[in-house]
């Protein structure tokens, strides 16, 4: 069985189907590429897909699909820059102002001499979105025209290892797997409690399939070994 859609928190997926392949190796469980939170509620909407995985909630357009949407893990959202950077840590303020434009060198901020690379996500990904929701200020800023947009979670990183001065933003544990500094906020480390950015995993699927192997699954993700599977993927499971 395939679980489709966003490219956030699919570590956790990985873990999840691992796990719950110990007592059910007859039963495969598949994390395909991202085809985005959007492709997730279209797929399972129109019956391409029994299970979906998003990271955002459903929309106004997306309800005739009549869908249950179940949240299962909270993941850090963070800003990370190329190795080239010297600056590890930076405030809220410090960040907004870099995103509209206002920061453009790292000397401004107590770094080296360079200019300040940005990178954003196209509008409508749910890193995006998770930002503006909960990370502080976020939602009032009006990111640079002069920043790059990365349509693809794969891409944005490969913006960032490549290019000097680059910073960037996405899921904390697919960031961890890249060769890049993921900063802290305010001398916060995305594994504290009080880090100022999340997002929240979910399952979508129809009542009507509830039944077979995405019953055992959705049944799965509730035990004491789902947990264990979340956290050992940097995430927390939901409360």
């Amino acid at each position: 069985m395939e679980i489709v859609g966003t490219g956030d928190g699919m570590i956790v997926l990985h873990a999840l189907a691992k796990a719950f392949s110990v007592n059910h190796p007859q039963d495969e469980i598949v994390v395909p590429d991202s085809i985005g939170s959007s492709g997730g509620y279209k797929a399972v909407g129109n019956d391409k897909a029994l299970l979906g995985r998003v990271a955002r909630k459903i929309k106004p357009r997306e309800e005739p699909y009549g869908l249950t949407y179940l949240p299962i893990a909270k993941f850090p959202v963070v800003f990370f820059v190329n190795k080239s950077v010297t600056v590890s840590n930076l405030s809220a303020a410090q960040i907004n102002d870099i995103y509209r434009g206002k920061i453009v060198n790292w000397s401004e901020v107590g770094g080296a001499e360079g200019k300040i690379r940005v990178v954003r996500r196209e509008e409508g990904d749910s890193s995006l979105g998770n930002l503006r929701a909960t990370f502080p200020g976020f939602d009032e800023v009006t990111i640079t025209p002069y920043s790059k947009t990365a349509t693809l979670n794969q891409h944005n990183f490969e913006i960032v290892t490549q290019k000097e001065g680059t910073i960037g933003f996405g899921p904390y544990a697919d960031a961890l797997k890249e060769n890049v500094t993921i900063l802290n906020i305010d001398g916060l480390a995305p594994t504290d409690e009080n880090y100022p950015s999340f997002g929240t995993l979910a399952l979508i699927f129809k009542a009507a399939n509830r039944q077979g192997l995405v019953e055992a699954f959705l049944k799965f993700v509730e035990t004491s070994p789902a947990m264990q599977a979340i956290r050992s993927a940097h995430a927390t499971p939901y409360k």
